[in-house]
């Protein structure tokens, strides 16, 4: 005869049953999130995807040095050295600096293509917005003396 030993069954533990109820949950919730992120979304590799914006965008500040490729009386592009180009906003908030002065709302007037510039800036919502645009002399301290004095 052999002798076996048979051990009673064991109910789970409360703890075990919480673990267990919990995971179970949390995966349910995990897969009808993903459900919904896939509905709304689309699967797709090309599907266009839908941004939602919780927070107004940030200013994010910009500078670049260069020659202006492009002027017009809402815009100005410049291209850096090293090739890279960008084109910004003018308005009538946009500084103007060149050696006769500065001049507010008028960059788009008092630049010319070839003019060699430094631009500040933000981007804002993916669009850069000249805050000044300076002639080049004048942004390396090369203008008139600013007391209007001779040096």
């Amino acid at each position: 005869m052999s002798s076996r030993h048979h051990m009673p069954a064991r109910t789970p533990s409360r703890t075990t049953i919480i673990f267990a109820t919990t995971s179970l949950i949390v995966a349910v919730i995990a897969v009808v999130a993903a459900l919904a992120a896939h509905a709304l979304y689309g699967g797709g590799a090309t599907a266009e995807r839908k941004v939602v914006q919780l927070t107004p965008a940030v200013a994010q500040p910009i500078s670049q040095e260069g020659r202006i490729v492009a002027v017009s009386a809402n815009s100005v592009t410049a291209r850096s050295d090293d090739g890279f180009a960008r084109t910004y906003v003018v308005d009538a908030q946009t500084n103007a600096i060149t050696e006769h002065g500065s001049i507010i709302g008028s960059a788009g007037s008092a630049f010319a293509v070839n003019d060699e510039v430094s631009i500040v800036g933000v981007v804002q919502n993916g669009t850069a917005i000249a805050t000044a645009v300076a002639d080049k002399q004048v942004s390396d301290l090369n203008g008139p003396p600013m007391d209007g004095g001779d040096a």
